[in-house]
């Protein structure tokens, strides 16, 4: 499932409009035009597209606004110089984030009319901090080099946080536990090298800087299922 959402996660920040279903990306002139009208320069919308997994909106600043003849017919939106799918984005609205291909009266499936107001406690045990880090520096720069250091940089952030969560754990163990966390941990870090060569073999293969970008962030997610992973080990403990 994490697998799934880092990629969707990288299709959006190459392109939203490749990212999503195509509900309400081509529309008629006056509804085009309607959106244009409501999304202002120096807002912020949100990002949710439940269809393709998601599980957190991403935020989305609005730099530029542009309504384009897609075809002799329908008309597409663009932020930022990229065109996008209104039944995936959402607008403040007297406190609520409502779906905007919805305000428009557009008849979309799969999404949400409101995006959910998540409890503070829940949101900070589902996103980690290294998360949030990792998709700001893909916001600031939706480039594929941006986007490949930015899951370099994870990389070393979750690198050094399991070695901080393996030793909290440690301390918590008996002696035999112990012996037990440092054999898994071997046998873990030879499955992680031989995953890596694995990982690299296979997309290095293949033509496209894409898959660099994907290299990257499968590297990543590796580690942060085995930093996340022994850090439960450590909440059950704690809870006894």
């Amino acid at each position: 499932m994490l697998k799934k959402c880092l990629v969707a996660m990288i299709f959006f920040f190459m392109t939203l409009t490749s990212a999503f279903s195509d509900q309400a990306a081509w529309i008629k002139k006056s509804d085009a035009y309607k959106a244009g009208e409501m999304i202002n320069s120096g807002t912020v919308l949100r990002a949710y597209c439940a269809p393709c997994g998601d599980t957190k909106w991403t935020d989305l600043p609005v730099k530029q606004v542009e309504v384009k003849n897609a075809d002799a017919e329908f008309y597409q939106v663009f932020i930022n110089g990229k065109g996008i799918d209104l039944a995936y984005v959402y607008t403040e609205q007297e406190g609520k984030w409502v779906n905007l291909a919805m305000l428009l009266g557009l008849d979309v499936s799969d999404a949400p009319k409101f995006l959910p107001e998540p409890n503070d406690a829940d949101s900070e045990s589902e996103v980690h901090l290294i998360d949030n880090i990792l998709n700001q520096c893909m916001a600031k720069d939706s480039s594929n080099a941006n986007m490949v250091n930015c899951h370099y940089e994870a990389y070393e952030l979750w690198d050094a946080e399991l070695n901080k969560v393996y030793n909290q754990l440690r301390v918590r163990l008996t002696p035999k536990q112990q012996k037990a966390l440092k054999i898994a941990q071997l046998g873990w870090i030879k499955y992680r090298d031989l995953e890596f060569k694995l990982i690299g073999s296979v997309h290095g293969s293949l033509q496209g800087s894409m898959y660099k970008l994907i290299q990257a962030a499968e590297r990543m997610d590796i580690v942060r299922e085995r930093t996340l992973r022994l850090r439960s080990y450590t909440d059950l403990l704690e809870g006894h």
